[in-house]
């Protein structure tokens, strides 16, 4: 049996297709979507997720409301699909089995795969061990299909958690996660680190202070504990009110604070580490007013960020890279004035929602209110992976499915006798049993070696995968 390429020509739908390969492998890349949200289920009895945050379907016959961590699967960022997130950083959680299990499950019962999502096994703390009063811990939520996690360690500061709080400025425990890509050996070319703090609130110079205290901790757990060239994106509420900040400049300065030169933060929105940057100030520029994420009902601070290694925001080979225009504050885009809440008119940040996205941007502007009051901050980043050679490409969507350019690997025109022994199969995850598969019976060979697949399901869910099989 011959190995198969396939040429996909489509637009508007995210498509995974799997076939039957040729030997050996080559080197491409996974694009993940990466999110760090404050969820505020910490505070005036909250401890299961907010309403608008997510909800499983109620009814799988009818359009299926998500709420934001749906939209945010369903936002098309610049030339990047839409696609379900891979990496969920959470602040301001309760605990794992109030807070972490239940978004867990909803986003499992509403990709309809239970294995799809899993949480991280560690348990994070805070100062005082009171998780209800705004204080509550950091967590990770992630997607098994796209990403494994190899480890989560806590960050602690030096005499550890007893020293949480006013001693050392680190008031929530600091995790730091360490990554790769689904189905891969974890291997320094593929792994990455995300770590998710939340840092002391407040304006005074204590605040500062403490601010800068726990950012010391990162930087110099980063210097100490990581590779020199480690692929790092440091996430979270960093409660910052200027750029001049001393925390926010340790996480961007070229050395730790021990003086081990290596994991410095970029910001995307700041790259050149301006110390002149007041987010606060109500006379901003529509620069300015984009990079806003709290409160979403008023508009007025830039307190969660996702800052990363120049090796990360600068798109080294080797590793773990910023996908371009894709970092924004998910329901702000700048079109809003100062103090305006999403909800309001002439806001058009999720005009990019997919076209077959079964949310509305109204919906989700209500939900981000619900949700919390911070806005979440997504990113598309890609990590290289090592798969069988497989050829795709960019076209048009046929009238109710899609269209596959076939040829054998060696680029040999298919003959009319391999084209009919092609089956192709189709699944909502890649997590059943293939036996469970679905035959897709409305397959046609066109000319020119188009095989085309009409699949009315296609455009009904927010991502299929097809399997294609030569049969003997």
């Amino acid at each position: 049996m011959k190995p198969i390429a396939f040429r996909l020509i489509l637009g508007g739908v995210a498509i995974f297709l799997a076939g039957v390969f040729a030997p050996g492998v080559s080197a491409q890349t996974r694009t993940i979507r990466v999110v760090s949200y404050n969820i505020e289920d910490d505070i005036n009895g909250a401890v299961s997720p907010l309403p608008g945050l997510i909800a499983p379907p109620t009814n799988t016959a009818a359009i299926q409301l998500g709420g934001v961590l749906e939209g945010i699967g369903e936002e098309v960022l610049g030339n990047d699909p839409a696609q379900p997130l891979d990496i969920l950083a959470l602040e301001e959680t309760t605990s794992s089995s109030s807070t972490i299990a239940p978004i867990v499950n909803a986003l499992n019962t509403f990709y309809g795969a239970s294995n799809m999502y899993a949480m991280s096994p560690y348990q994070a703390t805070e100062s005082g061990g009171d998780a209800a009063d705004g204080n509550g811990p950091n967590a990770m939520v992630y997607n098994t299909f796209t990403v494994q996690l190899l480890a989560s360690v806590p960050v602690d500061p030096p005499g550890g958690t007893s020293q949480l709080g006013s001693s050392s400025g680190e008031y929530r425990e600091v995790m730091r996660y360490e990554f790769a890509p689904a189905g891969m050996i974890p291997a320094p070319t593929n792994e990455f680190y995300v770590y998710v703090s939340h840092y002391k609130s407040g304006t005074t110079t204590t605040d500062a202070n403490d601010r800068t205290g726990e950012a010391k901790i990162i930087r110099n757990d980063e210097a100490n504990n990581l590779p020199a060239n480690a692929r790092v994106i440091y996430v979270g509420d960093y409660n910052v009110d200027t750029s001049g900040e001393a925390g926010y400049q340790t996480i961007l300065a070229s050395a730790a604070p021990n003086g081990v030169v290596q994991g410095r933060g970029i910001d995307p929105l700041n790259v050149s580490g301006s110390t002149t940057i007041d987010w606060e100030d109500p006379t901003t520029s529509q620069a300015i007013l984009l990079m806003l994420t709290e409160e979403d009902y008023d508009l007025r601070y830039r307190d969660d960020l996702q800052i990363m290694t120049s090796n990360v925001y600068y798109s080294v080979p080797g590793g773990l890279c910023l996908v371009t225009n894709t970092y924004h504050a998910f329901g702000n885009n700048g079109s809003l004035a100062y103090g305006s809440s999403v909800t309001a008119g002439g806001n058009t940040a999720l005009n990019d929602l997919a076209a077959n996205s079964k949310i509305s941007a109204a919906a989700l502007y209500t939900d981000l209110t619900n949700a919390s009051d911070h806005l979440p901050v997504v990113a598309d980043y890609t990590i290289p992976v090592t798969v069988p050679p497989m050829q795709l490409g960019g076209g048009i969507l046929s009238t109710i499915g899609f269209q596959f350019a076939l040829s054998n690997a060696d680029g040999s025109a298919m003959t009319p006798g391999q084209a009919s022994r092609i089956s192709f199969y189709s699944a909502t995850n890649l997590g059943v049993a293939l036996s469970n598969w679905t035959l897709v019976t409305n397959v046609m060979l066109l000319t020119n070696g188009i095989l085309q697949v009409d699949d009315t399901n296609a455009l009904l869910y927010p991502q299929r995968f097809y399997r294609a099989v030569e049969r003997p």
